[in-house]
Parts: structure tokens; sequence; C-alpha cells
């Protein structure tokens, strides 16, 4: 692992925190000094304000605003990693073993993390997910909703073909929260692992061991200048029973523009999944921007996931995704 690369890592997570933080928060939020008030912490957003220039009005009564908006931000407590929700209704007894129930199982579709090449042996990959659907609670349970999480992998030998894995993962809201430790096998030089790992539930659900194959292609060349990515993982936990799951993730686009290094995609995609009392089948378009950082790319996508099969929690609405290998 080269000594640049913690840098980035940090970089890649204060970035994707900020983005995905922003997005939460923007639809209940009516001005953009009042979303960097709930961004930044509390000296931060007062420093930003305190230094922007007066242009009108009396001198007293700035500063009496300026007083007044620092006594707010000292005694308000600040969000967590969680949009505000007002009005939000409390959930009946079954809504509340709905969500009991619908711990996540797996992390978002995405493409295997590759194992490290030599001299490193350490890998890992940090995403990061935000969506807003509309359809409310339905008895389906939920499955593709906001979370969070990174993963890291130790290779071992010098084939390279064998990691130590751990990763943590937490959905932005409620119960979910995740630890899995495991074995990470790349058999061929082909992008499909087999995965083994113990889940180990931190905030009161079921853990169990798992064991998944996920497999898929980074966007390669189809026709017409468009490309296509494929991802996903198909496996089985135990907890109480058996419990099978699968999740997938496809693109079709074509890069329409690029900005200084980045470049700017815009195509359609699908996305499915399915679980214990939770399945869907989203589709839409999909805009990606794709940033190089030094030898690793950024990848911020911004989808509209329209349901078209299943009951599954969230409804129809906004993604936006942020990912990243390091």
């Amino acid at each position: 692992m080269r000594g640049g690369r913690p840098f980035r890592f940090l970089a890649v997570t204060l970035g994707g925190w900020t983005m995905v933080r922003a997005a939460l928060l923007w639809p209940t939020i009516d001005s953009v000094p009042a979303l960097i008030r709930a961004i930044a912490p509390p000296a931060a957003a007062e420093s930003f304000f305190a230094r922007a220039p007066v242009r009108t009005g009396d001198a007293k009564t700035v500063v009496a605003d300026r007083t007044a908006s620092v006594k707010k931000l000292a005694v308000v407590e600040q969000p967590g990693f969680v949009a505000a929700t007002p009005d939000i209704a409390v959930p009946s007894a079954p809504d509340l073993q709905v969500a009991a129930d619908a711990t996540p199982i797996q992390p978002p579709p995405q493409r295997p993390t590759p194992l490290a090449t030599a001299p490193a042996r350490l890998a890992g990959s940090i995403w990061g997910i935000a969506r807003n659907g509309s359809g409310g609670a339905l008895p389906g349970g939920q499955l593709g909703g906001s979370q969070a999480g990174f993963r890291l992998t130790y290779a071992l030998g010098e084939a390279r073909r064998v990691a130590l894995a751990a990763r943590v993962s937490s959905p932005l809201r409620g119960r979910g929260r995740e630890m899995a430790l495991g074995v990470d096998w790349q058999p061929t030089a082909l992008p499909l692992h087999i995965i083994a790992e113990q889940r180990i539930a931190l905030d009161g659900g079921k853990g169990g061991p798992a064991l998944m194959v996920i497999g898929g292609v980074d966007p390669v060349p189809v026709a017409l200048g468009f490309r296509l990515g494929a991802y996903g993982p198909a496996g089985a936990i135990a907890r109480d029973r058996i419990e099978p799951f699968v999740d997938g993730a496809a693109r079709l686009t074509k890069p329409v523009a690029t900005i200084g290094q980045a470049r700017i995609d815009l195509g359609v995609g699908s996305w499915g999944g399915a679980q214990r009392g939770a399945a869907r089948l989203d589709v839409g378009p999909s805009a990606a921007l794709v940033v190089p950082v030094a030898e690793r790319t950024v990848r911020m996508t911004l989808d509209w996931r329209q349901r078209i099969s299943g009951d599954a929690r969230p409804g129809s609405g906004p993604a936006l995704t942020i990912g990243s290998d390091f």
C-alpha cells in the first residue's frame, strides 16, 4: 500500500460523506446558507458566515442577527448522517416488525473489489447510496435503501487469489448496521469472486455465516459508442434458517462530455434484488460523473429508479451513489 493511499482514502471518504449528506438534506432545506449550516460543524458555519461581506443595512442589526444565528447553532444538536424528516408518522407494531426484519443482508450491487497486486497486499472499496422514494411503508419490507460502507481485503500468497476480507455497512437511518469477516477467493483472472464470511449484527439484529458468488464486468463497448456494465451477487445466509438472496445492477451509458479529466456519462439502468420478504425491479435514466483521482477513479451516479415490479420499500425516486476503490 503506497504512502499516498491513506490520504486519497481520507479525501474520498470526506467527499463522499459531504455529497451524500447534502443530497439527503437538500429536500428539507430552503436555502444554500441553511444547507451549509446543516452540513458544517457549528464553528465552521459560524466562521463561513462571519466572513461574508455586509452589503446593505444597519451594522447593529447585522451583528445582532449573527449573534442570534450563532446562539441557535450552539444549542441545536447537529443531525447525524441522516436527513431531517419532520412530520413522520409513528409506525404501528406490524410496521415495526417489518422494519426489524428488513435488515439489509447485502451491500448494493457493485463491481467485485479487485484484490491487491504486487507489491501491495491491502486493497479496499468505499460506497454510499442515498435514496428518497415515494410509496410509504409497504408489507414487502425494505430492499435497496440508503446505506454506506467500506470493505478491506488483505491478499495472501504469491498468486494473490485469496484474501482476508472485512466489511462494515450501515443504513443511513434505522437499524441494520453490520460487520462481516471472511475470505475472498478469486479463482481466475476473471472478475468472479467466491466469498465466505461471518456476518455480525452491530445493533441487535441477527448475523450468521454467508456464502456468495459475486461477479461483473466493467463498462465495455457494445455499439454506437455505448458501454455496458453489470454486477451482482447471489448467495445465502444462515440465520434462523437458510435465506437466499440475489441482487443485480446493469447500466448502458455513453460518454457525452468531459470537464478536464472528468467524464460525464448518460444512459439507462436497471436494478433488482430479492431476499426473504422483499423483492423489486427498478429501471430508469442514469447520469454519472467519473473523476480520476491519482491512479484510481471516483464514480458519482445520479439515477431515477422507477419501481416496476415488487413491493419493497423505498418506492420510486432518485438515488445518489458514490463509490471508489483504493
